[in-house]
């Protein structure tokens, strides 16, 4: 039996129609993440969509409740890190621990599959299991892939590995599947609205300075936990010349801003690591990713005792910790983790 995760979305449903081609036991399962009253506008993540599209392509549906482990692993995490002034990346965890842990652990037996409509791929050497970038460059999503436990690499699939974006767009629309194509999703799940709009209705206003890194208060804010690096718009503040965020002091709610100069940086340290790939060197040359959306970036990596200390090569824009950094050989994804300081 092969599990693919559905969420009525064009890239999971052009997943399990390839599936469905493929092989005679193909189940989806959809997710329930929160609460569907609270369904975006994008027509993903929708349950009657997700019921429609099995229907017309005859496929077994399971759905599942895991509102409360979202909450638990997901939201909550995303809650603290802002309160830490840090600035998460809820995707790489929810693939973590929820999207293919939940389905592995609780439905697959020993000869099952788990798939998703992911742009990456597995490849397999020798019994040997790696996790590879996707062909379509602009849509690779392996960097939202590097927290998946490396013993679960066996057991996945990713049917859109190979494709290009346009390419699936193009064929979805000639199966009928939808009465309107969906857009793609360009926000997490679960906000409904805009970030600040969900975290104020969690987190009080809380006015504190806004200072230039050179001591001069420059107006107030009303809450570090709303703002982070790297961020511009919305300070309401008047100078010379364009300020940045470019440190978070979450224990005296201080946010210090300066010139984009003071927002490039090259030295950071990783912790909460998983790698994907044996590395047995105490340090090794690689490239690293720093956002999702960043570029490449030749760097240094060292071992140290609760992680790893990357050295870039040159300067990057608004390194933050929080996000995940992600490490590459090629076209295999060696791990990643948070990055924790910027030094």
């Amino acid at each position: 039996m092969i599990y693919i995760g559905l969420s009525g979305g064009i890239d999971s449903t052009y997943s399990l129609y390839l599936l469905k081609k493929s092989f005679s036991e193909v189940t989806a399962v959809f997710l329930i993440l929160f609460d569907q009253k609270n369904v975006c506008s994008l027509n993903c993540c929708n349950t009657m969509n997700v019921i429609n599209i099995t229907k017309k392509l005859n496929v077994k549906l399971e759905i599942i409740d895991v509102r409360e482990n979202f909450k638990k692993e997901i939201i909550n995490n995303f809650i603290n890190e802002y309160k830490n002034g840090r600035t998460p990346n809820p995707c790489v965890l929810c693939n973590e621990k929820i999207k293919f842990k939940l389905i592995i652990e609780n439905l697959l037996k020993q000869n099952d599959y788990v798939a998703s409509g992911h742009y990456a791929r597995i490849q397999n050497i020798n019994g040997n299991y790696f996790l590879l970038k996707g062909v379509d460059k602009l849509k690779d999503q392996s960097y939202m892939l590097y927290r998946v436990d490396k013993d679960y690499l066996s057991k996945i699939i990713f049917p859109l590995g190979s494709y290009y974006k346009k390419e699936v767009i193009n064929e979805v629309k000639k199966l009928n599947l939808y009465e309107k194509i969906p857009k793609e999703s360009q926000d997490l799940c679960f906000l409904i609205d805009k970030k600040e709009k969900f975290l104020k209705e969690i987190l009080p206003e809380s006015k504190g300075d806004i200072l230039h890194i050179n001591g001069k208060k420059l107006g107030t804010h009303k809450g570090y936990y709303f703002y982070t690096i790297g961020q511009r718009e919305g300070l309401n503040i008047s100078w010379r010349e364009p300020l940045y965020i470019v440190n978070i002091d979450p224990e005296n709610n201080i946010l210090y801003v300066g010139e984009r100069i003071y927002t490039m940086k090259n030295e950071f340290t990783v912790k909460n690591l998983n790698w994907l790939y044996e590395i047995n060197k105490s340090s090794f040359r690689a490239k690293v990713k720093t956002r999702y959306k960043s570029k490449e970036m030749d760097c240094g990596v060292e071992k140290i005792d609760e992680g790893v200390k990357v050295k870039l090569n040159f300067d990057e824009f608004a390194i933050t910790p929080g996000q995940s950094a992600v490490f590459y050989k090629d076209e295999a994804v060696l791990g990643g983790g948070i990055i924790d300081k910027v030094l």
